[in-house]
């Protein structure tokens, strides 16, 4: 008896060490400042972040488990939860994300992915389209990447595997929502919520709690849906969306408050009333039916994506509510209008190291009405240029998004140099500007005072 269970015991001991483990991560330091023309933040540090990143496979069989995670250390303390995805100290100055932990199985036919995942869908560059099933790190702007802002979501993935067709279909249960700058050393909150408008002082959620999310319910689950197909003519594929807007939207609630004073002369009470607003924040339902294609034409491939939204719903303006509820009207925090946004995109690769990319991107509010806080049709263009010298040791990237309704503007200039294989330096540079109208507010005129310039260092290990 005891041969034989010191048999099983080798077998069964072989098998666990004959897995592979793999650890991969990387060391991030960065620090941002705000450049001259941004007024209030001239000089100012905007960020400061040391960023250790961490990732686990392990490999059994045809299985894979994957854990990914980081260790934020914010010097501004900017860091802020959603209650899902991060724990942050009280005072902002560290983070802990889990960004993925899933196992993933994958036949002959079919693949199963179960636990916290990215999802990326779309053929846009750095635009959210269809791609809206992962929220994102909204507390993250200064020389951020699209795809390092995304979340994680806890799902479950059923896929069918064909040669040249690939389905998937997406449980998930509890909904994930996107991180928001609510932490008092972050830049961005006073963007989202100033502390004060007209001289009128504006109480702000300041975590996470502060918002009404869906109750951890069945009947709050999301679903989603991922039809591709890949021929030599072009890659197609279709997506379906039933699940919540990744933001709150936010209600303005305006009230006098009154204060007892004594006075110094005679000790007599002296009452002043203030007028004061409280926004409070919840999430709601939407739902997305999307399409996209990228169809390779030599050196070029033309990208195209679209997404519907039925009946969103759409933030009305705070002077709406304010308002209604002064003429004793029942107040609408959102209205639902369908809405349509569009890519068309051109990707071009030509010898010599150079890749550029242009995209053209259209937003349209159907039936749309003034106490909605967007405007109906907003469309931009986009163009990213990028060349590799030296080897493939320095990359230089230009790129920008210019608002074509007021013709606010965003751009970014990066110079990356590798200074050995596993050590990147990078020089940053972000610029908003508010467009020739200082009356008309563009895409991007609210962030003209967060144009930096950002030092940035990465160990890839």
């Amino acid at each position: 008896m005891f041969k034989e269970l010191s048999i099983y015991g080798l077998i069964f001991g072989s098998s666990i060490f004959a897995q592979e483990i793999n650890f991969t991560g990387s060391f991030t330091s960065q620090v941002g400042i705000g450049l001259p023309h941004t007024h209030e933040n001239k000089g100012d540090f905007l960020l400061g972040q040391n960023i250790f990143d961490g990732t686990i496979k392990s490999y059994i069989d045809e299985a894979t488990v994957v854990v990914n995670a980081q260790l934020v250390h914010d010097a501004l303390g900017s860091q802020s939860a959603n209650g899902y995805s991060a724990l942050v100290s009280d005072d902002g100055s560290f983070a802990l994300k889990l960004k993925e932990a899933y196992i993933d199985w994958k036949g002959e036919m079919l693949a199963l992915r179960v636990g916290r995942q990215l999802v990326s869908w779309g053929k846009a560059d750095d635009i959210q389209i269809t791609d809206v099933i992962c929220p994102k790190d909204e507390a993250s702007f200064i020389a951020s990447d699209y795809n390092e802002s995304r979340l994680g979501v806890d799902a479950v993935r059923l896929s069918l595997l064909t040669e040249k067709i690939q389905a998937d279909v997406y449980y998930i249960p509890f909904f994930t929502p996107s991180i928001l700058p609510l932490a008092k050393g972050n830049p961005l909150k006073a963007k989202v919520f100033p502390a004060n408008v007209d001289g009128i002082r504006i109480y702000a959620p300041e975590d996470y709690r502060d918002l009404e999310h869906p109750s951890k319910h069945v009947s709050n689950s999301e679903y989603a849906f991922r039809a591709s197909a890949y021929t030599s003519f072009a890659d197609v594929s279709l997506y379906y969306f039933y699940g919540w807007d990744d933001t709150p939207f936010f209600k303005y609630d305006p009230h006098t408050v009154i204060y007892n004073s004594a006075d110094s002369k005679d000790n007599s009470s002296i009452y002043d009333d203030i007028f004061e607003i409280d926004i409070s924040g919840k999430y709601k339902r939407m739902m997305m039916i999307g399409l996209d294609a990228a169809i390779p034409a030599g050196e070029f491939v033309i990208r195209l994506e679209e997404a519907y939204f039925p009946k969103r719903h759409f933030q009305t303006t705070a002077e709406n509510q304010i308002q209604r509820q002064f003429s004793g009207k029942n107040v609408k925090t959102s209205l639902q209008k369908h809405q349509l946004i569009s890519l068309a995109g051109l990707d071009w690769t030509p010898s010599g190291g150079w890749t550029l990319t242009a995209q053209y991107i259209s937003d349209i509010v159907f039936n749309h009405e003034k106490s909605i806080d967007r405007r109906n049709f907003e469309h931009q263009a986009t163009l990213s240029v990028e060349k590799t010298l030296l080897n493939e040791t320095l990359t230089l990237m230009v790129s920008g998004a210019l608002d074509l309704r007021n013709f606010s503007s965003a751009g970014e200039i990066e110079a990356a140099y590798k200074l050995t294989d596993a050590i990147t330096l990078s020089i940053i540079g972000d610029i908003y500007y508010e467009g020739p109208d200082e009356n008309k507010k563009g895409l991007y005129s609210d962030y003209r005072n967060l144009s930096s310039i950002t030092f940035k260092g990465k160990m890839s290990f």
